[in-house]
């Protein structure tokens, strides 16, 4: 029964502060307000995670960023894999042979 008086409170409250809100989104200072804190977040971001790195290198860890190359290099491995396998049934279908798997 309450909910209904405070959808109203709310529906009048954002009624107010909404066009007020989107005026201040669309000027020019936002704009760069927003880019100033996204510039700041990622120095700062980039900052701690070449700290963290260099932490986890000192006791021997591998860091977020060598697990992300060492997935790289599996999906490339696998990659080089399939290629092979490929080139070695056709290699075998040419000849003649009979895979063990009956393939």
């Amino acid at each position: 029964m309450r909910r209904p008086s405070v959808r109203a409170a709310y529906d009048a409250l954002e009624h107010e502060v909404e066009p007020r809100l989107e005026a201040l989104v669309r000027t020019a200072g936002f704009a760069q307000a927003s880019a100033l804190v996204a510039d700041i977040r990622s120095s700062v971001g980039t900052s701690v995670d070449s700290w963290i790195a260099r932490v986890l290198h000192a006791v021997n860890l591998p860091a977020g960023t060598d697990v992300q190359r060492l997935r790289r290099r599996i999906g490339e491995l696998d990659r080089e894999v399939r290629l092979l396998r490929l080139e070695l049934a056709q290699y075998a279908e040419e000849r003649g042979d009979v895979r063990p798997d009956g393939g």
